[in-house]
């Protein structure tokens, strides 16, 4: 699973999805960050009108954010990329929560007959 977050520096959340110089992608494979990489945002300038910053975003499947846009939410989601928005500001704390969350909903599921 790969989880993209707009970003300016890689450490803060950008607290609007498009203006976002890049976006942070973390790569997650059970429960643990195995990647990360600094994805920059130059799509936006140059292609504003053919998907601009989610040409960065082709192969994640969530998207972490503080505010959007309705219409970019919607967007994102008819591209099958689910849209967390959080009120936390620094990327490794709230990859910290959602990692820890998630692990919660998998131990909390019961998978035997």
């Amino acid at each position: 699973m790969k989880i993209a977050i707009p970003t300016e520096d890689a450490f803060i959340i950008n607290q609007h999805f498009t203006p976002a110089r890049g976006f942070l992608v973390s790569t997650i494979q059970l429960g643990q960050i195995v990647h990360q990489e600094m994805r920059w945002n130059l799509n936006s300038e140059i292609l504003p009108s053919e998907g601009g910053p989610y040409k960065n975003l082709f192969d994640c499947d969530k998207v972490i954010v503080r505010e959007i846009d309705p219409n970019q939410t919607n967007y994102l989601q008819l591209q099958d990329k689910e849209v967390i928005k959080t009120e936390e500001t620094i990327i490794t704390k709230v990859l910290m929560q959602y990692l820890q969350t998630s692990m919660q909903k998998e131990t909390n599921t019961c998978c035997c007959p």
